[in-house]
């Protein structure tokens, strides 16, 4: 019993402190309103305002406004009705317009927004220092300085639109772990052992609230408009999309693009890796030791990382990377799937999740699979039969809160597009209007596990009688985690 205490005492010393904002939602706004209280103020008609409505943001610590049904380039064009302190709202100066879901969120952030400070004692005591941004180093997380507290932070307050990656090494080597603020303010009053007083490196991302649906192989601006996605990737480092659609970057294979190039990206936070290395048909396959030996490099970004992406013969290969990244403490945030199956097998991913603890992006994944013949490639298929398979599958997907993003492959044949040159098919139709729901949940994410520690070796000692000094050397595998 008092182990089952000690255990429940720790994990709520974790916990955030931040109980998060109020809801309130209305069809459209038809008077002055004035959000003065920690809210999120949805709004749901994609006619925000009447002539006679508006809103001041007066609390600009929490309160939020969500305009549920426009994206953020048309979310924009409604800023004319929005005040922040009684200051015309403009975007980049005294706010931020950013994707929600299917629609948008407005943040009250002034553009001097500091969104990291950092404490050298728990419960937010101690010394504290703000002056973090958005910077990296040649791609890389920050090294802390002494004046940003290196060594000494042992708890951090984040605001709501951010993730912050910690290391405990320099240059962001060693155990790190991303921390992601994306439902209310993130106020950590105890870091976790591993983490307290030893974190020598950091990097701030900013974090959107996104939905599920995303487009595979495809960031073309009409391609990604059309169907209404929020996320996409290119077979390498991608192009800003702008705030409506997330272009992540994607690490094909050792060393292209690099970890550098990659984590020099600013559109997004998270990293797509490897392309499916365990394939032996694949223009670069690479066994799972040449993978782990840049991997380090990689959690060096500080971005979220997916795992390499795995096909249905090189499952193995994906099980033995993820217990070797296990086995060492090393980061790997999401596991990627790739998911050319018959209906039925979508199920399959509740085992990927059980196993590994994952929240999962399935990166590439159509009905069925067309060297096989069967799905959307069996004889006879017809567009609107794709349509309704694909809706039972989406409809699953959407409900299982493990799978976090999915992205469609548009680039097979006939009848299993959702956009061609003539405009949205009959699925592409249902892909546009569908409501996923916001993609990341909190509880389900993955917190790598303690680095393996090893006992020092190879103790000597010598002793210099002119001097009476003695000395005594040994070999220490365990760095900075060494007391």
């Amino acid at each position: 019993m008092r182990k089952l205490l000690l255990l429940s005492l720790l994990a709520i010393a974790n916990l955030p402190l931040w109980a998060g904002n109020t809801t309130t939602t209305v069809s459209q706004v038809t008077a002055a309103v004035s959000l003065n209280e920690d809210v999120d103020y949805h709004i749901t008609s994609t006619t925000p305002f009447t002539t006679t409505g508006s809103i001041d943001i007066t609390n600009t610590e929490h309160a939020v406004v969500i305009i549920d049904n426009l994206r953020p380039s048309l979310a924009v064009k409604q800023l004319g009705f929005i005040t922040i302190n009684g200051e015309k709202a403009v975007n980049g100066a005294n706010c931020q317009v950013k994707m929600y879901n299917n629609g948008a969120i407005i943040f009250p952030y002034p553009a001097t927004l500091k969104p990291l400070t950092v404490y050298s004692e728990e419960n937010f005591e101690g010394e504290s220092c703000n002056d973090f941004g958005l910077e990296n180093t040649n791609g890389y997380m920050n090294t802390l300085t002494a004046a940003k507290l290196n060594n000494r932070i042992k708890s951090f307050k984040l605001k709501r639109g951010y993730m912050v990656t910690f290391a405990i090494g320099t240059g962001g080597r060693g155990y790190s772990r991303c921390f992601v603020a994306d439902k209310e303010d993130l106020e950590i009053a105890t870091l976790p052992t591993i983490l307290r007083g030893r974190i020598s490196s950091y990097r701030v991302f900013k974090w959107n609230n996104f939905s599920k649906k995303g487009l595979a192989s495809d960031t073309r601006y009409d391609a990604t408009q059309a169907l209404n996605v929020q996320a996409c990737y290119s077979w390498g480092l991608g192009e800003d999309r702008g705030a409506d659609c997330e272009c992540v970057p994607n690490h094909i294979y050792e060393d292209w693009p690099s970890a550098a190039a990659c984590g020099g990206v600013s559109y997004s936070p998270h990293m797509k890796t490897n392309n499916e290395p365990g394939n032996s048909a694949d223009d670069h396959p690479q066994t799972v030791a040449q993978v782990l030996d840049n991997w380090q490099n990689l959690m060096r970004t500080g971005m979220r990382l997916c795992s390499p992406s795995s096909h249905d013969g090189s499952l193995g290969w994906l099980r033995e990377f993820l217990d070797s990244i296990d086995a060492r403490g090393w980061r790997c945030d999401i596991l990627d799937m790739h998911c050319y199956w018959p209906e039925g097998s979508f199920g399959n991913l509740a085992g990927w999740y059980s196993s590994y603890h994952r929240p999962i992006w399935v990166s590439e994944f159509v009905w069925g699979a067309s060297w096989n013949s069967n799905g959307a490639f069996a004889s006879g298929v017809t567009e609107e039969d794709n349509k309704n398979a694909m809706i039972r599958i989406l409809t699953r997907l959407n409900e299982w809160e493990y799978v976090e993003r999915y992205f469609y492959w548009n680039s097979e044949r006939d009848p299993s597009k959702i956009y061609k040159s003539s405009g949205l098919t009959p699925l592409g139709e249902f892909y546009r209007d569908m409501n996923t729901g916001l993609g990341y949940r909190e509880n389900l994410q993955y917190v790598p596990r303690p680095t393996r520690m090893s006992n020092p070796s190879d103790l000597t000692i010598a002793f210099n009688p002119s001097t009476t000094i003695a000395t005594l050397k040994w070999n220490d595998a365990n760095g900075e985690l060494n007391d």
